[in-house]
Protein backbone atom coordinates (compact mmCIF):
# COMPACT_ATOMS: atom_id res chain seq x y z
CA UNK A 1 0.00 0.00 0.00
CA UNK A 2 1.98 3.42 -0.97
CA UNK A 3 1.78 6.48 1.33
CA UNK A 4 -1.05 8.16 -0.51
CA UNK A 5 -3.35 5.52 0.27
CA UNK A 6 -2.22 5.15 3.71
CA UNK A 7 -2.60 8.38 4.30
CA UNK A 8 -6.59 8.58 2.66
CA UNK A 9 -7.28 5.88 5.22
CA UNK A 10 -6.04 7.71 8.18
CA UNK A 11 -8.15 10.15 6.97
CA UNK A 12 -11.21 8.34 6.33
CA UNK A 13 -11.10 6.69 9.69
CA UNK A 14 -10.66 10.07 11.56
CA UNK A 15 -14.41 10.43 10.81
CA UNK A 16 -15.24 6.28 10.81
CA UNK A 17 -14.14 6.62 14.55
CA UNK A 18 -16.75 8.67 15.07
CA UNK A 19 -19.35 6.17 13.81
CA UNK A 20 -18.86 5.05 17.50
CA UNK A 21 -21.10 6.23 19.98
CA UNK A 22 -20.34 7.08 23.57
CA UNK A 23 -23.27 7.09 25.80
CA UNK A 24 -22.80 9.00 28.64
CA UNK A 25 -25.10 9.11 31.74
CA UNK A 26 -27.19 12.13 31.58
CA UNK A 27 -29.58 13.97 29.40
CA UNK A 28 -33.55 14.85 29.64
CA UNK A 29 -35.15 17.65 31.10
CA UNK A 30 -38.88 18.19 30.40
CA UNK A 31 -38.85 21.29 32.72
CA UNK A 32 -37.06 23.02 30.56
CA UNK A 33 -39.30 22.47 27.24
CA UNK A 34 -42.51 24.56 27.01
CA UNK A 35 -45.49 21.96 27.58
CA UNK A 36 -46.50 21.01 24.14
CA UNK A 37 -43.59 21.51 22.32
CA UNK A 38 -42.46 18.81 19.17
CA UNK A 39 -39.07 18.58 17.91
CA UNK A 40 -39.08 17.05 14.87
CA UNK A 41 -38.28 13.53 14.05
CA UNK A 42 -35.04 12.87 13.54
CA UNK A 43 -34.90 9.37 13.05
CA UNK A 44 -33.44 8.25 9.59
CA UNK A 45 -32.72 4.92 8.35
CA UNK A 46 -29.46 4.50 6.95
CA UNK A 47 -28.84 5.23 3.51
CA UNK A 48 -28.47 1.92 1.28
CA UNK A 49 -24.57 1.77 0.54
CA UNK A 50 -23.25 4.18 2.43
CA UNK A 51 -21.08 2.92 4.99
CA UNK A 52 -18.06 3.33 6.50
CA UNK A 53 -16.75 -0.32 6.81
CA UNK A 54 -18.52 -3.49 6.38
CA UNK A 55 -17.39 -5.19 9.86
CA UNK A 56 -15.60 -3.85 12.73
CA UNK A 57 -16.05 -3.84 16.80
CA UNK A 58 -15.27 -0.95 19.66
CA UNK A 59 -14.32 -0.73 23.27
CA UNK A 60 -15.69 2.55 25.49
CA UNK A 61 -13.87 3.22 28.68
CA UNK A 62 -15.99 4.77 30.73
CA UNK A 63 -13.50 7.75 32.25
CA UNK A 64 -12.35 7.34 36.22
CA UNK A 65 -14.51 10.94 36.43
CA UNK A 66 -17.51 9.87 35.13
CA UNK A 67 -17.38 6.31 36.63
CA UNK A 68 -16.84 8.03 40.20
CA UNK A 69 -19.68 10.53 39.68
CA UNK A 70 -22.29 7.42 38.73
CA UNK A 71 -21.13 5.92 41.99
CA UNK A 72 -21.53 8.96 44.26
CA UNK A 73 -25.15 9.73 42.49
CA UNK A 74 -26.10 5.53 42.56
CA UNK A 75 -26.30 5.26 38.42
CA UNK A 76 -26.85 2.23 36.88
CA UNK A 77 -25.49 1.71 33.11
CA UNK A 78 -27.37 -0.72 30.88
CA UNK A 79 -26.55 -1.56 27.35
CA UNK A 80 -29.40 -1.72 24.68
CA UNK A 81 -28.51 -4.79 21.93
CA UNK A 82 -26.36 -4.79 20.33
CA UNK A 83 -24.46 -2.63 22.89
CA UNK A 84 -22.65 -4.84 25.73
CA UNK A 85 -21.74 -3.80 28.99
CA UNK A 86 -18.45 -4.80 30.62
CA UNK A 87 -18.45 -7.10 33.24
CA UNK A 88 -17.01 -4.72 35.52
CA UNK A 89 -19.37 -2.00 34.36
CA UNK A 90 -16.71 0.03 33.59
CA UNK A 91 -16.96 0.30 29.84
CA UNK A 92 -19.25 -1.43 26.96
CA UNK A 93 -18.62 -2.91 23.16
CA UNK A 94 -20.55 -3.04 20.23
CA UNK A 95 -20.11 -4.56 16.96
CA UNK A 96 -19.70 -1.88 14.17
CA UNK A 97 -19.88 -1.81 10.31
CA UNK A 98 -23.03 -2.08 7.93
CA UNK A 99 -23.24 -5.62 8.80
CA UNK A 100 -24.01 -4.60 11.93
CA UNK A 101 -26.55 -2.34 10.84
CA UNK A 102 -25.07 1.14 10.94
CA UNK A 103 -24.75 3.46 8.13
CA UNK A 104 -25.00 7.35 7.27
CA UNK A 105 -28.49 9.00 7.38
CA UNK A 106 -29.87 11.18 4.83
CA UNK A 107 -28.83 14.07 7.25
CA UNK A 108 -24.97 13.15 7.24
CA UNK A 109 -25.27 11.39 10.44
CA UNK A 110 -23.71 8.00 11.06
CA UNK A 111 -26.40 6.04 12.55
CA UNK A 112 -26.21 3.72 14.81
CA UNK A 113 -28.89 1.15 16.13
CA UNK A 114 -28.75 -0.08 19.91
CA UNK A 115 -28.09 2.50 23.05
CA UNK A 116 -28.04 2.91 26.44
CA UNK A 117 -30.25 3.07 29.83
CA UNK A 118 -29.35 5.18 32.61
CA UNK A 119 -31.19 4.22 35.81
CA UNK A 120 -31.15 6.70 38.71
CA UNK A 121 -31.68 5.69 42.00
CA UNK A 122 -32.51 8.51 44.21
CA UNK A 123 -35.19 9.90 41.67
CA UNK A 124 -36.15 6.85 40.11
CA UNK A 125 -35.88 8.29 36.65
CA UNK A 126 -34.82 5.83 33.93
CA UNK A 127 -33.10 7.68 31.24
CA UNK A 128 -33.03 5.99 27.37
CA UNK A 129 -30.65 7.40 24.78
CA UNK A 130 -31.99 5.80 21.54
CA UNK A 131 -31.52 6.14 18.27
CA UNK A 132 -27.58 7.05 18.20
CA UNK A 133 -26.30 8.96 16.03
CA UNK A 134 -22.24 10.62 15.45
CA UNK A 135 -22.51 14.08 13.95
CA UNK A 136 -19.14 14.68 12.35
CA UNK A 137 -19.56 18.47 11.75
CA UNK A 138 -18.87 21.00 13.29
CA UNK A 139 -16.96 19.12 15.77
CA UNK A 140 -16.98 15.09 16.40
CA UNK A 141 -19.90 14.67 18.61
CA UNK A 142 -22.48 11.50 19.88
CA UNK A 143 -25.88 12.51 20.08
CA UNK A 144 -29.19 10.63 20.95
CA UNK A 145 -32.72 10.19 21.32
CA UNK A 146 -33.80 10.80 25.03
CA UNK A 147 -36.40 9.22 26.42
CA UNK A 148 -37.52 9.55 30.04
CA UNK A 149 -39.79 7.07 32.00
CA UNK A 150 -40.43 5.57 28.63
CA UNK A 151 -41.68 8.32 26.97
CA UNK A 152 -39.89 10.29 24.18
CA UNK A 153 -38.33 13.82 25.20
CA UNK A 154 -36.01 14.96 22.09
CA UNK A 155 -34.98 13.45 19.04
CA UNK A 156 -31.43 14.75 19.04
CA UNK A 157 -29.19 15.78 22.03
CA UNK A 158 -25.53 15.77 21.96
CA UNK A 159 -24.33 14.27 24.71
CA UNK A 160 -20.53 14.26 24.36
CA UNK A 161 -17.85 16.08 21.71
CA UNK A 162 -14.08 15.51 20.71
CA UNK A 163 -11.69 17.33 18.34
CA UNK A 164 -10.50 16.32 15.14
CA UNK A 165 -6.75 16.72 16.90
CA UNK A 166 -7.54 14.01 19.07
CA UNK A 167 -9.32 11.97 16.82
CA UNK A 168 -6.63 11.97 14.46
CA UNK A 169 -3.66 11.52 16.65
CA UNK A 170 -5.24 7.65 17.79
CA UNK A 171 -5.74 7.14 13.75
CA UNK A 172 -3.98 4.26 12.52
CA UNK A 173 -4.16 1.90 9.45
CA UNK A 174 -4.19 -2.28 10.87
CA UNK A 175 -3.72 -5.73 8.68
CA UNK A 176 -7.62 -5.71 8.26
CA UNK A 177 -8.57 -1.86 8.24
CA UNK A 178 -7.45 1.21 10.36
CA UNK A 179 -8.44 1.45 14.24
CA UNK A 180 -8.19 4.51 16.39
CA UNK A 181 -6.86 4.19 19.91
CA UNK A 182 -8.92 6.14 22.26
CA UNK A 183 -10.29 8.80 21.29
CA UNK A 184 -11.50 11.51 24.13
CA UNK A 185 -14.83 12.23 24.36
CA UNK A 186 -15.71 15.12 26.94
CA UNK A 187 -19.10 15.76 28.33
CA UNK A 188 -21.49 18.72 26.81
CA UNK A 189 -23.19 21.31 29.08
CA UNK A 190 -26.25 20.25 27.31
CA UNK A 191 -26.39 16.78 28.75
CA UNK A 192 -25.26 18.22 32.16
CA UNK A 193 -27.94 21.10 32.31
CA UNK A 194 -30.38 18.12 30.92
CA UNK A 195 -29.41 15.60 33.29
CA UNK A 196 -29.70 18.01 36.49
CA UNK A 197 -33.17 18.95 35.34
CA UNK A 198 -34.16 15.82 34.86
CA UNK A 199 -33.26 13.98 37.85
CA UNK A 200 -32.78 17.06 40.55
CA UNK A 201 -29.32 15.57 40.71
CA UNK A 202 -25.50 16.74 40.82
CA UNK A 203 -25.02 16.57 36.71
CA UNK A 204 -21.29 15.53 35.63
CA UNK A 205 -18.83 18.02 34.84
CA UNK A 206 -18.76 19.99 31.90
CA UNK A 207 -16.43 19.22 29.78
CA UNK A 208 -14.91 16.36 32.00
CA UNK A 209 -13.52 12.82 30.29
CA UNK A 210 -17.07 10.93 29.80
CA UNK A 211 -14.39 8.28 28.32
CA UNK A 212 -12.35 6.67 25.29
CA UNK A 213 -12.93 4.64 22.72
CA UNK A 214 -10.91 2.14 20.12
CA UNK A 215 -12.47 1.47 17.15
CA UNK A 216 -11.35 -1.50 14.74
CA UNK A 217 -12.78 -0.79 11.19
CA UNK A 218 -12.50 -4.14 8.70
CA UNK A 219 -12.76 -4.74 5.65
CA UNK A 220 -11.72 -8.63 5.41
CA UNK A 221 -13.56 -10.96 4.83
CA UNK A 222 -14.72 -9.09 1.43
CA UNK A 223 -13.11 -7.65 -1.80
CA UNK A 224 -9.64 -6.73 -1.78
CA UNK A 225 -10.10 -2.84 -1.71
CA UNK A 226 -11.94 -1.14 0.56
CA UNK A 227 -15.54 0.30 -0.25
CA UNK A 228 -15.00 4.29 -1.02
CA UNK A 229 -16.20 6.84 1.13
CA UNK A 230 -19.07 7.66 0.18
CA UNK A 231 -20.47 11.84 -0.64
CA UNK A 232 -22.99 13.94 -0.46
CA UNK A 233 -24.38 15.81 -3.09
Amino acid sequence: MGMHAIRRLIAVAAVAALSVPLGLTSSGAAAQQPAGTTRAAAVAAPLPGAYISPWGDAQVAIGDETLAWMEREGITLEAISPFVMDADGRGFSMPIGSTAGDGLDSKGRIFYPGGLRIQHRASGKSITLQSTFIRVMPTPAYSAGVSIDGERFREEVVIAESTYVEVMSGARPSPTGFRIKKAPFYVTQEAADLFAAATGATAPRAGSLFGTLTPNFDYVPGAATPPSFPTFP
